[in-house]
């Protein structure tokens, strides 16, 4: 069954929006008792979800390491979702993935992870 949220607080927005809650996309968070619900992306970092905290009857940004337990629905709805959001593979200078570099198989290394923790690591860039 879908529910409707009226979303107030949405830190993206001035205005009211109306949020559809699938009931089926559910999962206790690490800091919060009771049942939370995926309800989209917020754009912020790799991995992010946006999500509905039903008792504090608010959203908030989390990633999967901070799921404790999940329906099958949100599994899925998680492991779609981080497919997604992987970053691009390194290129080369003609701008195509090389897959016997070794960039190319850190980046490989680096997907697995996260697509078991959800947190993507932010290097920093050399001027």
């Amino acid at each position: 069954m879908d529910k409707w949220i009226k979303m107030t607080n949405n830190p993206f927005q001035q205005l009211t929006e109306w949020k559809k809650i699938d009931e089926k996309i559910w999962f206790e968070h690490d800091g919060c008792e009771g049942k939370h619900y995926m309800i989209g992306n917020p754009h912020t970092y790799k991995g992010r979800m946006y999500a509905w905290c039903s008792k504090k009857e608010m959203s908030f940004f989390v990633s999967k390491s901070e799921i404790l337990r999940m329906s099958v629905e949100c599994e899925y709805w998680v492991k779609g979702f981080l497919s997604g959001n992987q970053p691009e593979p390194p290129t080369n200078s003609e701008g195509d993935a090389d897959f016997e570099s070794k960039e190319y198989k850190a980046w490989i290394d680096k997907i697995a992870d996260f697509e078991n923790s959800g947190n993507w690591e932010i290097e920093e860039e050399n001027d």
